[in-house]
């Protein structure tokens, strides 16, 4: 009887063996193949220019600070559109003019740099 429960151990055991030798063949076919294919993906994210920098998180972000910017600078170029039916008075208002156009175009740079220096700024 022990002799019998000791053979259906064996039986059993080689069995499982057998199945698991099985399954590791196959495991270590799927991970070349999900190897390869990370190689394929990083391969086209490379070819199309993504880079750490411009992830979903890193654009989110810009897109809000963007927001944000065009948000305190609207006030300004409302004021700069309403200065183009100014009185007859020709210099001042060229003189209010060029000083609302200085005060945009600031902004605007303003806006241009934060912008620049969030997509090249290492680590985000």
């Amino acid at each position: 009887m022990l002799e019998k429960l000791k053979n259906d151990l064996e039986k059993q055991q080689m069995d499982q063996m057998a199945d698991w030798q099985t399954k590791l063949v196959m495991m270590d076919s799927k991970e070349w193949q999900y190897i390869l294919q990370v190689s394929n993906y990083k391969a086209m994210l490379n070819r199309v220019g993504y880079t750490p920098e411009i992830n979903h998180g890193v654009l989110m972000e810009t897109a809000e600070h963007k927001k944000d910017l065009e948000r305190k600078t609207k006030p300004i170029a409302d004021t700069l559109r309403s200065y183009q039916d100014l009185p007859p008075d020709k210099a001042l208002a060229a003189l209010a003019i060029e000083d609302k156009k200085r005060k945009y175009a600031a902004a605007e740079k303003y806006l241009e740099d934060v912008l620049q220096s969030v997509l090249t700024t290492p680590g985000l």
